[in-house]
């Protein structure tokens, strides 16, 4: 299923160092099949498209999968991490999952996913966040 909702707010977080920890964050309901995308970094908007959420089941567990798009011919360092809530909202994995290293060449794709920890699972959040500034 494409993305149906696209939200961009602009809000830029810029810390000490060359990490912006301002980023993409796309929610997936896996419920009613609904997916929003939040660009919270003016920079990432303009290098980092998401192309594509879609949501699955695997023997009663949840699965979401985003496709990111480099809208830029340099090549991105960024980080990623997916997060899953339960019916209420609340995280199921409260201790959280550290963030993953996707190198993302230019004008190409990378397909970021993640299974539910356990059927609860019903919402994902996906984070996506830029490790340095291009050139």
């Amino acid at each position: 299923m494409n993305c149906k909702t696209v939200l961009i707010a602009a809000a830029m977080a810029v810390f000490a160092g060359c990490t912006e920890t301002a980023g993409t964050r796309v929610v997936i309901d896996t419920a009613t099949g609904e997916s929003s995308v939040m660009e919270c970094s003016t920079r990432l908007r303009n290098r980092v498209r998401v192309a594509k959420c879609t949501y699955s089941d695997v023997d009663g567990i949840a699965k979401a999968t985003v496709t990111l798009e480099s809208l830029t011919h340099k090549r991105l360092e960024l980080q990623a991490r997916m997060v899953w809530l339960d019916e209420d909202g609340a995280e199921i994995d409260a201790d959280g999952k550290s963030f993953r290293a996707i190198v993302l060449d230019g004008r190409d794709f990378v397909t970021f996913s993640g299974l539910a920890p356990n059927p609860r699972g019903r919402t994902a959040k996906v984070q996506v966040r830029e490790t340095e500034n291009a050139q």
